[in-house]
């Protein structure tokens, strides 16, 4: 009746695995559990295989790093169920219910989204960007995220039915960030409906200010190039669009590059500032603007 699909890369996976496995053991209905390794380190291989051994599982190794949108796809495409239930791997279930919501959800026909949300205990000191980003911005209830459904999707956990997934899927091109607004956005010129719910799973915290930062500037270069189609989903391409429009592309470039140290820094800190990690994000993608090479557009 149901896939569980699992993108991995460098995670242990049972945790996650075993408590799906309980409560899909509970339910009495055909499922799966699929994990998709995107080229880990040997020892989470070793960890996560074992799955290939059960039944209901089944463990497929990539052996060249793809990217999240590649390996959601491939899932899809290993799926045999009707009902395919997307779920990153840091992230964990918070109710027993988690499934059985779910599916009582899908009988609609509807795409549907359940949410996230932080526990907030024992945040490591160098990842405080991450979680309070995720706690203030990221993390919302399902009334809220309603209000704007196809812009509020997230693909940490979500299900829908294959003949929909396949009249969108994701796009290749996103390596890795905003692939998920892509995926929205295509949905809502598809025709699909989503439904909104509040049936969370904890996001994990574990990246570093380093690493999110890393992943955050690979994310904002994904959206060179996409500016027009995205500018409606996306809350940085509109702040651009105004910079832009004032002619204060270069300028906002240079304030950016001559305080990144500082910014950084401040970052880093205990209690970082969300809005200078906005301004973070908008004066790296005009950074990326005026060294375009050969662009047509104008600075």
């Amino acid at each position: 009746m149901f896939s569980v699909l699992i993108p991995s890369y460098n995670t242990d996976c049972l945790p996650l695995v075993n408590s799906i496995y309980k409560q899909a053991k509970i339910l009495n209905v055909p499922f799966e559990i699929i994990i998709a390794d995107d080229a880990s380190d040997e020892q989470f291989r070793d960890i996560n295989r074992v799955i290939d051994a059960w039944e209901e599982g089944r463990y497929i190794q990539c052996n060249e790093n793809k990217g999240p949108a590649v390996l959601r796809n491939l899932l899809a495409d290993e799926a045999k169920y009707d009902y395919l239930l997307f779920l990153d791997t840091d992230t964990f279930p918070v109710a027993d219910t988690f499934l059985s919501k779910y599916l009582e959800a899908a009988k609609h026909g509807l795409t549907v989204c359940g949410g996230f949300t932080y526990k907030g205990l024992s945040i490591p000191a160098n990842a405080t960007l991450r979680y309070k980003y995720g706690a203030k911005v990221e993390e919302k209830p399902a009334e809220e995220r309603a209000r704007n459904p196809y812009e509020s999707f997230i693909s940490m956990n979500f299900m829908i039915e294959k003949s929909a997934f396949n009249k969108v899927r994701f796009d290749e091109g996103f390596h890795l960030g905003y692939e998920d607004t892509y995926f929205g956005m295509n949905l809502k010129r598809a025709g699909v409906d989503i439904l909104h719910i509040d049936n969370p799973v904890y996001h994990k915290v574990g990246e570093s200010c380093e690493q999110f930062l890393t992943k955050i500037e690979r994310a904002v270069s994904n959206l060179v190039g996409h500016e027009e189609q995205l500018e409606e989903y996306v809350k940085l391409l509109r702040w651009y669009g105004m910079v832009k429009k004032m002619r204060l592309t270069r300028v906002t470039a240079y304030l950016y590059l001559s305080t990144k140290k500082a910014i950084i820094a401040q970052l880093k800190s205990r209690n970082p500032s969300l809005s200078l990690f906005a301004f973070y994000k908008l004066g790296y993608f005009c950074s990326l603007q005026t060294n375009s090479v050969g662009s047509n557009k104008t600075k």
